[in-house]
């Protein structure tokens, strides 16, 4: 099993999913994967966007590429969804759940509405389509699924509760389907990126308060993230941290989270946020 998971490195006319691949580092993955002639599949809610990708991974693979409107929201459009790519496209044989939604702002300020819209993109859309995709892979003996988590599923960052609670839910999530699927040749690799130079921050931290704390180099750019990613598919590994600090300092609060608490709340100035609101 673990030897045609090995072809899964090349890319070759592999058929790749990814959800959210209209924008972002959903669309940098995309690229990068026709890049490398994988026939590429992308989901999102913005038609117009997902053709424009679509074409591009067309030009760049000289292989076919597709695009489908899908509510990762919705188990029916999943399911929906799931069904054409099968009939129209073939097995997937790789996913990558890359579909996310964010915003900034102190738990107790923060509507049900957007904890729940959170929580529904970011984690329970992913473990949906990640158990759909796995019984497939599961039965053709091999795949890789690829979700992505973040460096604040590891290090809480002030005015970032829900979000971080949806993409600890991912790391977790990741650990135990890792072990389900293992004896079946199934790779389960987790993305934890830190910031990431995308148009997500100007939808999630639309006031730059968030950024604002934030120095330059801490910012990796999307297809930086893409080639890392792809990298590693069809080997062993199990997490990508990036950049290196996003381990370490995760690792640094688990064993000291007092010390690691005060530091992030000086990091973040959150006393004196604390004492606007």
């Amino acid at each position: 099993m673990m030897r045609r998971v090995k072809t899964l490195r090349f890319l070759r006319n592999e058929v790749v999913l990814i959800t959210g691949g209209s924008s972002g580092i959903g669309k940098a993955l995309a690229l990068e994967a026709a890049r490398r002639g994988a026939i590429v599949v992308v989901t999102a809610r913005n038609e117009e966007k997902l053709e424009q990708v679509a074409k591009q991974c067309l030009l760049l693979s000289g292989r076919p590429a597709f695009a489908y409107r899908m509510d990762a929201t919705s188990p029916d459009d999943i399911d929906e969804v799931l069904d054409k790519i099968q009939h129209q496209v073939g097995g997937i044989d790789v996913l990558v759940n890359s579909a996310g939604l964010g915003e900034f702002t102190p738990a107790a300020s923060q509507s049900y509405k957007t904890m729940r819209q959170m929580t529904d993109v970011n984690l329970l859309a992913l473990m949906y389509i990640s158990r759909c995709v796995a019984r497939q892979m599961m039965d053709q003996g091999y795949g890789a699924i690829i979700n992505l988590g973040s460096a604040d599923g590891k290090i809480p960052t002030p005015n970032s509760a829900a979000y971080s609670a949806s993409k600890a839910g991912v790391i977790q999530f990741d650990n135990v389907l890792r072990m389900e699927v293992a004896d079946y040749g199934v790779q389960v690799l987790t993305v934890n990126p830190g910031p990431v130079s995308t148009p997500f921050f100007e939808k999630a931290d639309q006031d730059g308060s968030y950024r604002s704390h934030l120095p330059k180099w801490m910012f990796i750019s999307a297809d930086e993230l893409a080639c890392r990613v792809w990298n590693n598919v069809g080997y062993k590994t199990r997490e990508i941290n990036v950049p290196g600090y996003v381990a370490y300092l995760g690792w640094a609060y688990q064993v000291f989270p007092g010390l690691g608490d005060w530091a992030i709340k000086k990091f973040f100035d959150f006393q004196q946020n604390k004492k606007e609101l």
